[in-house]
């Protein structure tokens, strides 16, 4: 309704948002064992056309969703936990009785004996389908990196089924466990032999494709096996497809970097301890530990459709944890791949994600998210640079991304839901805009405003999710897009107001300073959870913008 709206609607922003993320929060009334093992959320605002028989109204509508995966469904009809998930929750054995104190409340630690008893042997981890939605094809489908993803109606929200990608994955039921990459698939045990889909493909501005990747681990030497694909936009069949063995990789890359003719992984340091998985002692990421100070690799590898092609190899990157990719690209004058990303600094740090479990992140412990910059020289293949990227000194930033258009350019500007611009680590309440070009290097001291951002906060007690980017005019001669294409877009991100308990949709127009504030919020009539990723589609999900 009007009243639900301040500021005007852009009237050239039609089309779909959707947004995933973690939802319902447990079984029961046990709470999940961290915020990542709770079932997906997908939520959609419709922006509407001008309806000329209702002159010329505008009409936004909001729907929500639970992603009914069979965990999602066999959960529900239990009232408990059925499956194991990647952060810790899993069933107690038949003899602990223990309940919860609500899904509002801390969860309580499950005795050793009862996770031994429960879990012992049992190595199906939980879809949760809860990290990314996308629209492509003309299909909308919710991801989870480590399994099939979910279609469902554009409209409605409603759970069609598990979607095999146009044919390219395997059977869900299995592992994506390999003995062996020399054993044939028809010889695998019926276990394991599946492989699952990544939760952060792209889609290439040069030629509309998905790119993305499926992986399965093989067991006898630790690698991990990728198969690269690109999907066609009109019937989401391959395009082209190529695999590949990553040696020494025990767990799947969150996110990867597309360029032109180039896919990057980038291999954070970790080592899986598979008895305390096996035996049921700890969930898949707590089996994992984490070192801070070790170098990292990133692998490089030609894009299936590539006209420029090469052997893949790897290059040693000093210590870092990369999280989420913002662009990357070729440089025309030195062929070197430069490409920038969301991350933490060494640390001493063995935890993996672990202080963002429980009722609300401990900040306290959590290291301060910063944007870098990764230059590569493929001739070397030595890495060139790696440092906070120029214009990023003291910004606490997550979410990293670009007009969709200069995901594989050299874009001027990095946009990033912002905790704050002083190098601390807290809540993310804003939105800044990195000159990561042109910006200035020098390091500030932490705790130091860095003045030369631009940044909107919406203030304490407000907490905002990822930013989407969605072009207001396409390129459509393929030309060389200026900085003023990049500028032309509009930012849109979900924001939660706790006070008021209410969320709001904020609409930034990128031609003007983000400093300025959001020409529109859209409200919605109560709060929604904290997501993670989503997408804006704006011809009946044929295509979508998304990170």
């Amino acid at each position: 309704t009007e009243d639900m709206i301040e500021g005007i609607v852009p009237d050239d922003l039609i089309g779909t948002m959707y947004r995933n993320g973690p939802g319902k929060f447990g079984a029961g009334e046990e709470r999940v064992q961290h915020v990542l093992d709770s079932d997906g959320l997908v939520l959609s605002v419709d922006f509407g056309k001008q309806d000329a028989a209702s002159n010329n109204r505008r009409t936004f509508t909001f729907r929500s969703r639970f992603v009914e995966t069979e965990g999602f469904k066999a959960e529900r009809d239990a009232n408990a936990f059925v499956y194991r998930g990647t952060f810790g929750t899993a069933p107690r054995a038949f003899f602990d009785k223990t309940t919860g104190d609500g899904l509002n409340a801390d969860p309580k630690e499950v005795s050793l004996a009862s996770r031994v008893a429960g879990n012992a042997l049992r190595t199906n981890i939980k879809n949760t389908a809860n990290t990314q939605v996308i629209a492509f094809g003309g299909k909308v489908l919710a991801l989870f990196e480590a399994g099939l993803p979910h279609e469902l109606d554009p409209v409605t929200l409603d759970t069609i089924g598990e979607y095999d990608m146009g044919g390219t994955l395997g059977d869900s039921k299995r592992l994506p466990v390999r003995l062996s990459a020399d054993i044939p698939e028809e010889f695998q045990p019926d276990l394991i032999g599946g492989s699952a889909h990544t939760a952060h493909p792209n889609v290439c501005p040069n030629n509309g494709n998905l790119v993305g990747w499926s992986w399965s681990q093989v067991v006898d030497d630790k690698s991990l096996e990728v198969t690269f694909t690109e999907w066609d936009s009109d019937d989401f069949s391959s395009v082209a497809s190529t695999t590949h063995r990553i040696a020494g990789c025990e767990l799947a890359p969150h996110d990867m970097c597309l360029t032109e003719n180039c896919i990057m992984l980038k291999v954070n340091s970790l080592t899986m301890n598979t008895a305390s998985f096996i035996t049921g002692l700890k969930g898949p990421a707590a089996s994992l530990a984490m070192d801070g100070q070790a170098p990292v690799e990133v692998h490089v590898f030609p894009r299936p459709t590539a006209e420029n092609k090469f052997e893949p190899y790897s290059v040693s990157v000093p210590a870092c944890f990369s999280i989420h990719f913002s662009h990357g690209y070729e440089d025309k004058e030195t062929g070197h791949l430069v490409s920038f990303f969301s991350g933490w600094p060494p640390s001493d740090s063995k935890d993996f994600l672990g202080a963002w479990g429980g009722f609300a992140p401990q900040f306290e412990v959590i290291p301060p998210t910063n944007i870098w910059r990764l230059e590569i020289d493929p001739k070397t293949k030595k890495c060139i640079d790696l440092d906070i990227a120029p214009g990023a000194s003291n910004a606490c930033a997550e979410h990293p991304l670009v007009h969709p258009a200069f995901s594989t350019s050299p874009a001027k500007y990095v946009y990033a839901v912002g905790s704050n611009n002083v190098g601390d680590s807290t809540a993310p309440c804003g939105y800044v805009k990195l000159h990561v070009e042109d910006g200035k290097k020098e390091k500030l001291p932490i705790g130091e405003y860095n003045t030369e951002i631009d940044s909107y906060w919406f203030g304490s007690r407000y907490f905002a999710g990822e930013p989407l980017i969605v072009p207001k005019n396409k390129n459509s001669e393929g030309t060389c897009l200026t900085d003023a294409d990049e500028r032309e877009a509009y930012l849109l991100g979900m924001v939660q107001d706790a006070v008021k308990d209410r969320s709001f949709v904020a609409v930034f127009d990128l031609e003007k300073d983000l400093s300025e504030g959001p020409v529109a919020k859209l409200y919605l009539k109560s709060a929604v959870p904290h997501g993670l990723h989503g997408c804006f589609t704006s011809d009946d999900v044929r295509s979508s913008v998304f990170c």
